[in-house]
């Protein structure tokens, strides 16, 4: 799995290297013939390809990054992505980014619970002794306390 990993991220890098020595016009005419196959494969096969987690998260970035780069994104969008709908990538994305940010607490949040007896012995001071501040009475259940 990892060397699968390994070979799949080697090769988009590979890509990326190479399409930076092509020039404008050869991107464009590569673009239109690998639209082309896309075209014809999506005629032939009649249900959607099954992908893989890495590349799923390498499509959805690289979809992210066109949504933020182009002006008219959503029109764009939905020319360019021809296997997937642009909602399904994007939403790969969603769930990409709830993942990173979630995490498991520790416990539960706030300050520890005191015993039910401690706090039957603080109302009952604060009640026999209106005239005690919060500092006296706390002092007071500190010492029966112990």
């Amino acid at each position: 799995m990892v060397s699968w990993l390994l070979i799949q991220v080697f090769t988009f890098f590979l890509d990326i290297f190479t399409l930076l020595g092509v020039m404008n016009s050869d991107k464009d005419l590569e673009i239109i013939v690998l639209r082309q196959q896309v075209r014809i494969l999506q005629r032939k096969v009649k249900s959607p390809p099954v992908i893989s987690d890495p590349e799923r998260i390498i499509l959805a970035i690289l979809t992210d990054k066109l949504n933020q780069s182009t002006r008219d994104a959503r029109r764009r969008l939905d020319q360019v992505m021809m296997v997937f709908k642009p909602e399904t990538v994007l939403g790969w994305h969603r769930e990409l980014v709830l993942r990173k940010w979630t995490f498991k607490q520790k416990g539960k949040p706030g300050r520890p619970a005191i015993p039910s007896e401690l706090e039957t012995l603080i109302l009952r001071l604060a009640k026999e002794n209106m005239r005690w501040g919060y500092d006296k009475i706390r002092g007071r259940a500190a010492q029966a306390w112990l």
